[in-house]
């Protein structure tokens, strides 16, 4: 209520009450010479104008008590009896314990000790003016003209109605038909109903306002019209006829501090803006329970628009902002589903998706690079969408190489060629999810740094997508020598049916290609750059795990190929890894690749193994990934924390050229 409905409220409450007053004495002497009318003014006007009418601190409580001592005094000695008596105790216990309480509180009311809690919430309820003059009007009106004078049914009929009717309310509207809205002036829209975290506020809304309200910056003001806060509309919806909303603080002013709980401070809310529109991004959210260092956790409408993969952010600090991105939907404890359900009064329920979000890292613009965030998200802070604001153009570092970004947003994803290379690398997917098409554009990126690249081909495909750098086709292991020496950057072996088997053939051709590297000198304590990457296509078959092989024979070449690229790191030699099924390729070698890029896969012991380097959600994210989009995590990845990307659509790259057709057939 403002100060002119608060003024409205007490000319109209005293003209009535000194209108029976008139009616009842005859005259006006009781204006200064009986108690009843003295209780019930202070009645008025503390409620009405001084006081906050719907909240009691302890400062209003000592003003009320105060109040209520003097007003007593003015009883003559002679009618001074034990109720009065126990009024001026009660008057009195309430200056002395509020005098005392603001000395000595110093901490939310919550965190008091707990005598402290019990004597304060005590004293705002006997110490309200509704609870002490009311008592007093109604002793000093018996105590006037007797229990059964006929001058009391008017006078009761007045503290009836002034107590149980709404006129505060029908002050404001008084006020509202003399005083017109002027244009332009912001809109009420609802009015708080708790606050359920630090930073995030339950409202109720306006049945009638537009159904795209969420993005709208609404300011709180109390019942004088001063701010006390605003914030960002983040949930509305309606459940069974009522309209709940929930605001993200984002900026609280003075009285913020002086927010009582639902029904003890009214607030009321106004449009200011769209938020949407500004530099800080839509705050769709705050940091919830379940929140670690790696990840954040939140709730959001059903409704809310949110993709696997969008990038989010949320404030360490002033000037450090920690960018995540939704990986998936949390289980609840509650119910087997990605939705979570709060209770609401007379049974009805609320539904939300609870959403766990990967931590990316902090953007170092210089370096193209996420780093890690080494402290967990601040409880109850905004989480707000990226926009255009966090997106822009970034330069990828030499010898990096790009191969796609993240979804909705330009930061662009890349490796280091050489760490591809030294640390070995594994790219696993279904058929047709893209990864060969990736094991192309990594080849030709090792090229162009310079890097000799062996591929050992089962799916004899990697000869015409790699055509234009005119590649040499060896037959034999014995060819490597030759192939190694020569100026050729890529040699392909395309496997045919050999009685010896593909796993035989593989060792001997690792076994070559390190004979050629190991000739060279290494220096103490420090290893060769990247000169050789070996692909093995269709790996499970190549390098099978030991209950994969076709004949018991099988495994020792396998061994023998595992122990080889171990040692070849130090020559600068590595791996790339391409499979459909972790499970069959063999553990000893895939478990040496530090980098793995995960497209969709089904295969449980695949997304076992897979949990073990990017953790449960990101694991999890794997079977729903959209083709073309994979899980990028290890030491070349432009960020230290895995990460779901979109992979360029590689395809377009060889619809031209002398190979088109064929290629288009392949396609």
């Amino acid at each position: 209520m403002s100060i002119r409905s608060r003024l409205v409220f007490l000319l109209l409450s005293l003209t009535v009450l000194v209108s029976i007053g008139r009616v009842v004495i005859g005259d006006f002497s009781f204006l200064l010479s009986q108690f009843w009318f003295t209780a019930g003014f202070f009645l008025l006007l503390l409620l009405s104008l001084i006081d906050q009418p719907f909240f009691s601190k302890n400062a209003n409580i000592f003003v009320n008590a105060t109040t209520a001592w003097v007003s007593l005094l003015l009883v003559n000695n002679v009618d001074r009896d034990g109720i009065w008596w126990a009024f001026w105790g009660w008057a009195s216990y309430l200056i002395v314990s509020s005098y005392i309480l603001m000395w000595f509180r110093t901490k939310e009311l919550q965190q008091e000790h707990r005598l402290v809690q019990v004597v304060s919430r005590v004293n705002r309820q006997i110490g309200r003016p509704e609870a002490l003059f009311s008592a007093f009007f109604i002793w000093g009106c018996v105590h006037q003209f007797g229990g059964n004078s006929p001058k009391l049914s008017p006078l009761f009929l007045f503290w009836a109605v002034f107590m149980i009717l709404n006129l505060p309310a029908l002050a404001n509207a008084i006020d509202g038909l003399l005083s017109p809205r002027k244009s332009g002036e912001t809109q009420k829209v609802g009015m708080l109903l708790s606050i359920i975290s630090p930073r995030i506020a339950e409202v109720s809304l306006a049945p009638a306002l537009p159904d795209d309200l969420v993005g709208k910056v609404i300011c709180m003001s109390d019942g004088e019209d001063k701010p006390i806060a605003a914030g960002v509309l983040i949930d509305d919806r309606v459940v069974m006829g009522r309209r709940i909303g929930r605001i993200a603080i984002t900026k609280t002013e003075e009285g913020w501090t002086c927010i009582g709980s639902a029904g003890e401070f009214p607030v009321t809310l106004a449009f200011a803006g769209d938020a949407s529109r500004t530099d800080e991004g839509l705050p769709i959210s705050s940091v919830d329970v379940g929140t670690e260092i790696g990840k954040v956790v939140f709730q959001i409408n059903p409704n809310q628009s949110l993709e696997s993969g969008e990038v989010l952010w949320v404030h360490m600090n002033p000037t450090k902002k920690a960018f995540y991105q939704a990986i998936s939907a949390a289980v609840c404890q509650a119910i087997s589903a990605a939705v979570c359900q709060a209770s609401l009064p007379d049974g009805n329920h609320m539904h939300s998706v609870r959403v766990t979000a990967g931590q990316l890292g902090v953007w170092d613009e210089k370096r193209c690079h996420f780093e890690p965030i080494t402290w967990v998200a601040p409880a109850g802070q905004l989480i707000h969408k990226a926009t255009a604001s966090t997106r822009q153009q970034y330069v990828i570092p030499q010898r990096h190489e790009n191969v796609g970004s993240i979804p909705n947003s330009d930061f662009p994803v890349h490796v280091n060629v050489e760490d591809v290379v030294t640390h070995n690398t594994a790219i696993i997917g279904v058929t047709g999810s893209g990864k060969s098409y990736l094991a192309f554009h990594l080849v030709e990126a090792m090229v162009r740094c310079g890097i000799k690249v062996l591929v050992l081909d089962i799916s004899r495909q990697h000869d015409l997508y790699l055509t234009d750098h005119k590649p040499t086709a060896l037959t034999t292991a014995a060819e490597v020598k030759q192939w190694w020496e020569g100026e050729s950057l890529i040699g392909i072996h395309q496997y045919a049916i050999d009685a010896e088997g593909y796993p035989k053939i593989t060792a001997d051709f690792v076994k070559a290609a390190f004979t050629e590297l190991s000739k060279a000198k290494l220096e103490r304590g420090k290893n060769l750059p990247a000169r050789l990457c070996i692909v093995f296509e269709e790996a499970h078959s190549l390098i099978p795990e030991w209950n994969q092989v076709a004949q018991p024979s099988d495994t020792n070449q396998v061994n023998r190929t595992a122990r080889t690229i171990l040692q070849g790191r130090k020559y600068g030699m590595g791996a790339l890894i391409i499979s459909q099924r972790t499970a069959n390729v063999t553990k000893t070698i895939l478990n040496q690749c530090n980098t793995i890029f995960a497209f969709q896969s089904f295969d449980q012991t695949g997304l076992d193994f897979l949990k073990n380097y990017m953790g449960d959600e990101y694991s999890h994210a794997i079977s729903t990934l959209p083709t073309r989009h994979a899980v990028l995590v290890g030491k070349a990845s432009s960020s230290t924390r895995p990460l779901l990307f979109s992979v360029t659509d590689l395809a377009e790259r060889w619809k031209e050229g002398p190979m088109a057709e064929v290629l288009t057939e392949e396609l």
